[in-house]
């Protein structure tokens, strides 16, 4: 398995008897398009919902999860504005962050 993002290969969580490490979050999206659902009830409200249309996982590694960019774009395809299959990765920024120490 690779990250969609950066290409790298993850690997598998580990688990210890004092913890875990986890090296990549498996992401379930994919193309989706809004639908709505009327309450049958007459002053009910209108269910706005994301349908999923075409499946997709994406692997992202931990470094690249935590990049703003990238979660910016994740973001995007959750709230349905765009989705990640629609546009190019964005490659994680491979400077270190800045220190704040």
């Amino acid at each position: 398995m690779q990250c969609y993002h950066c290409g790298r290969e993850v690997r598998e969580t580990t688990h210890t008897q004092k913890g875990y490490r986890v090296d990549y979050y498996l992401l379930h999206t994919g193309r989706t398009e809004w639908g709505f659902f009327k309450d049958p009830k007459q002053d009910g409200a209108t269910l706005h919902y994301l349908k999923l249309l075409e499946p997709a996982d994406i692997i992202s590694c931990t470094d690249c999860y935590g990049d703003p960019r990238i979660r910016e774009q994740l973001d995007q395809d959750f709230n349905g504005s765009i989705s990640i299959l629609d546009g190019a990765p964005i490659e994680r920024d491979p400077s270190p962050p800045p220190h704040h120490g």
